[in-house]
């Protein structure tokens, strides 16, 4: 069995694809892992464990990195388990999806997390019996990703390990944010039937103002010790006339590590300077024709040396509609643990919100259910944030909610409103 290195403070460089030139341009950005106890600990425990099954719980880009890290050390992965029904009984990587009830079966197996859900899936375990149960920090620190053959390019799974490791060794007496959308502006360059963030129900959408989302910045960022990253997105971003404000503003934070911007590919700014910090990368969604200028774009970034990833989407979650669910409690539980946006704030229009539906669906007056902070007007923002944040079982937008995991169903992404005309 091969053994990883175990020096701290190990340094991995990012590294473009070799079949695609402009997929990755992240070259010049390194993250520095520290390697603890923990990590050391867990893959001495595993090693130990030895003659047992081995079941990786989770089938995404996770899932794909935790396989081929087990791959590298000459363990086998038994079976694969997940909560998305639809992959119940299918094959992948050679292995068979089982699903949590079959997994009951295995309450002797080891089990390894591969997901940024991991306090719900933990929690969903320990419920079922299961108590060989292990993150998978230990695999993805020091994993060479050139050779994963996984869903995401390798600069979007370099990003993912980045926040994993962030997560996954959360330090509990700081207040530690791994996500937080600033939503920039309402307007949009496309006008897509589906759009999870809800753009298509604006009847007039806006810009945010700069000075109110300066201060609203500020208050927010004086009273969290971490903020791993800051998606900036819109609507569409690069129609903002401020961006290079809010850039600069994020980037002169010591406590946000991060900065993306989320574009769709139609627009090339006539100056990208403002984004030549080592903070700040782009993610560039490819929808085809319809990101008519993405070329353009990558040869304007690489050029300019900014790091950026594009990333092929066909398809969408179907979560874009906004319904009364009447669902039970330990349904909301499900929804909310499995959601894909469990762990990120939004910040939109001056008030801090738990996730991107319920900003924009009381943005929009849709929903009324006031799970907000508004950081200009409301006191004692640290606890209020804290509590925000730690919310761990569900919260009321969920019942407005289609849910944003694989269970939903899926649809065509970015399919275009046939006329200029707004959702009703």
């Amino acid at each position: 069995m091969k053994t990883p290195n175990f020096e701290t403070g190990i340094e991995i460089l990012g590294r473009s694809q070799a079949d695609a030139k402009f997929t990755a341009n992240n070259e010049n950005v390194k993250i520095t892992y520290s390697v603890d106890k923990k990590i050391k600990g867990s893959y001495k425990k595993f090693c130990e464990e030895h003659g047992l099954k081995v079941v990786i719980f989770g089938t995404g880009n996770y899932g794909s990195m935790a396989f081929h890290a087990l791959k590298d050390i000459g363990r086998k992965v038994d079976y694969f388990c997940d909560n998305n029904k639809h992959n119940w009984g299918k094959y992948w990587k050679g292995c068979k999806i089982i699903s949590p009830a079959e997994l009951k079966k295995y309450s002797d197996a080891i089990v390894i997390i591969a997901s940024l859900h991991f306090q719900y899936m933990r929690k969903q375990l320990n419920k079922m019996g299961i108590s060989r149960i292990y993150d998978c920090d230990f695999l993805l620190y020091n994993l060479d990703l050139t050779e994963v053959k996984a869903f995401a390019p390798i600069g979007k799974l370099s990003a993912m390990r980045d926040l994993y490791m962030y997560a996954i060794n959360e330090e509990k007496h700081l207040l530690k944010i791994k996500t937080l959308d600033v939503v920039v502006t309402e307007r949009c360059s496309l006008r897509c039937l589906n759009c999870s963030n809800l753009m298509q129900y604006y009847k007039k959408p806006r810009d945010c103002s700069i000075n109110l989302l300066l201060n609203s910045l500020n208050k927010f960022m004086q009273n969290v010790d971490e903020l791993y990253e800051a998606r900036v997105l819109g609507g569409e971003p690069f129609i903002y006339k401020e961006l290079p404000l809010v850039i600069k503003r994020l980037a002169s934070y010591d406590n946000c590590s991060k900065i993306i911007i989320f574009t769709n590919g139609t627009i090339v700014p006539k100056d990208v300077s403002y984004l030549k910090d080592k903070k700040v990368s782009v993610m560039i969604s490819d929808y085809g024709t319809l990101s008519r200028n993405k070329v353009s774009l990558m040869k304007l970034l690489e050029k300019m040396k900014i790091p950026f990833v594009l990333e092929k989407v066909d398809i969408w979650q179907d979560c874009a509609k906004i319904k009364y669910r009447k669902r039970s409690k330990d349904k909301l539980k499900q929804i909310f643990g499995n959601c894909c946006v469990y762990d990120v704030l939004t910040l939109l229009h001056g008030k801090l919100y738990r996730c991107p539906f319920a900003a924009h669906a009381e943005n929009l007056e849709a929903i009324s259910t006031e799970e907000h902070i508004d950081l200009i007007e409301e006191t004692q923002l640290k606890d209020k944030i804290r509590n925000l944040s730690s919310c761990k079982d569900f919260i009321q937008a969920c019942q407005y909610c289609n849910g944003r995991d694989f269970n939903v169903g899926s649809v065509q992404a970015a399919e275009q409103l046939s006329d200029r005309g707004v959702l009703c």
